[in-house]
């Protein structure tokens, strides 16, 4: 998912998407867990890390969300590792994105992207039949032959992601595509798997900083989704 245009404010969230932020003009101010503020133009925020964009001076840009199994994601993955800082560190997202190319591990080697184990290419290839269902952690792993446990330590070491957030980031995508194609939110959330449309409100603000309403406008869907 990608958005351009006037980058607003957003209360503190962490997604499971890796976003990549590149402004035009003007500059937004980021804030990490710790407190710790900086003025960015440009910064890579790791999938999981706890974020708010807390002011911003007529900021406009593109905002681009990652999925964290995809190529693109990989990448902009390897280049947080590459400047050997905490990941949860506001310094660390706006050097990733440093386009002097500076950012670099501390050993001057670059990080080679791992191999995905086979049992967890599976298991992503079987989620998206299993969206509207319970998907627990137990089910995915049966299908995949390897117990819970080690499914669960696959995502969390190759993906950067415990099961649980996973899950939920993919019920949201689900979703949110369900509501841009005219479903009401109380039928998109069922279909993802959601309780209700106040469950799913709960999880798109929690990972967005936004209601499904404004995630939706904000990456150019500008139909008023029923509720």
């Amino acid at each position: 998912m990608a958005y351009t245009g006037v980058i607003g404010a957003a209360h503190a969230h962490a997604h499971a998407a890796v976003q990549v932020l590149h402004l035009h003009d003007g500059h937004v101010i980021l804030r990490d867990a710790t407190g710790a503020t900086r003025a960015a133009t440009r910064a890579i925020i790791p999938a999981g890390a706890r974020h708010e964009i807390v002011t911003t001076t007529a900021a406009t840009g593109v905002m681009t969300f990652l999925d964290p199994t995809s190529a693109a994601g990989h990448a902009a993955a390897t280049a947080l590792q590459r400047t050997g800082g905490e990941l949860s560190d506001v310094d660390t997202w706006l050097a990733a994105a440093d386009p002097t190319g500076a950012a670099t591990s501390t050993d001057g080697h670059t990080p080679t992207q791992r191999h995905q184990h086979p049992a967890l290419v599976q298991a992503l290839t079987a989620a998206p039949n299993l969206i509207g269902g319970p998907m627990t952690l137990t089910d995915l792993a049966g299908r995949v032959g390897i117990s819970p446990s080690r499914l669960g330590h696959l995502f969390a070491g190759q993906l950067g992601l415990s099961f649980p957030t996973w899950r939920r980031w993919t019920r949201l995508q689900h979703a949110l595509r369900q509501v841009s194609a005219g479903a009401s939110l109380t039928v998109a959330a069922h279909a993802a798997g959601f309780a209700d449309s106040a469950h799913l409100t709960r999880t798109c603000r929690a990972m967005f900083g936004l209601t499904p309403t404004e995630a939706l406008q904000a990456i150019g869907w500008d139909n008023q989704p029923r509720p």
